[in-house]
């Protein structure tokens, strides 16, 4: 039997759109952060160089748009709710809010922490 897969992810997107179907419906984007790894950089530079440049290009990396203090932004999932859906939630999601996705065999749930 396989393990549960569990995670953690952060409501950074919620946007109330229209479906031709079901009308209103609320779209939740969840994406998870993850630390930037530092650059790998190889070199046979006798004199240090290399040394001294690494620390600058780690924080040119980090002050890249994509980034937010040294982590960047992985999607994982978008969850689309029709408006009443979305109404009967007793708590409602709010961006930067922090999820516990859990997927198990015939089950999925998420839990706001």
């Amino acid at each position: 039997m396989r393990a549960d897969i569990v995670f953690k992810a952060v409501l950074t997107s919620k946007v109330l759109t229209q479906d031709p179907v079901e009308g209103e419906c609320v779209k939740l984007d969840f994406s998870e952060y993850k630390p930037i790894p530092p650059p790998i950089i190889t070199s046979t530079d006798e004199s240090g160089i290399v040394r001294e440049v690494a620390p600058i290009i780690q924080q040119v990396i980090q002050s890249m748009p994509f980034t937010q203090k040294g982590m960047v932004k992985t999607p994982r999932f978008t969850l689309w709710l029709t408006k009443e859906e979305w109404n009967s939630l007793e708590s409602k999601p709010d961006i930067g809010d922090e999820v516990t996705v859990v997927i198990r065999r015939g089950a999925f749930s998420i839990n706001l922490k």
